[in-house]
């Protein structure tokens, strides 16, 4: 198959001049491009919403079938939703683990003793 070659001569153009300056224009250097260009109101800053994304704090919990069904019918009893018996647990563990009544470490929670 024969390549396609370009017959024409080099000052035998077949581009209009205006055509030939507009791309030429585009790749000059403007100095004074900042003076010369008013801000329209796409570019314009927009305030941002302070609004927090939906999952902004979530946090991936990985249960097996058999402890997720487990604490949702524990939950379920006590009429609350998972997620509120999950926060209610962790503040549970921190407040008694900061008064001292339990230690939380890599092999569980142990009670200490009392004196």
């Amino acid at each position: 198959m024969p390549l396609a070659r370009k017959t024409s001569s080099a000052g035998n153009s077949a581009l209009p001049d205006a055509f030939k300056n507009q791309i030429s224009n585009n790749f000059k250097k403007d100095d004074n491009f900042s003076e010369t260009v008013t801000p329209s109101a796409a570019t314009e800053e927009t305030p941002k919403s302070n609004a927090k994304s939906k999952y902004a704090d979530s946090v991936n919990l990985r249960l097996t079938s058999g402890k997720r069904s487990e604490f949702k019918k524990f939950f379920t009893e006590c009429e609350i939703s998972m997620n509120q018996g999950f926060e209610m647990a962790v503040d549970y563990i921190l407040r008694e683990s900061k008064a001292g009544r339990i230690v939380v470490s890599k092999s569980g929670i142990t009670k200490t003793e009392e004196m």
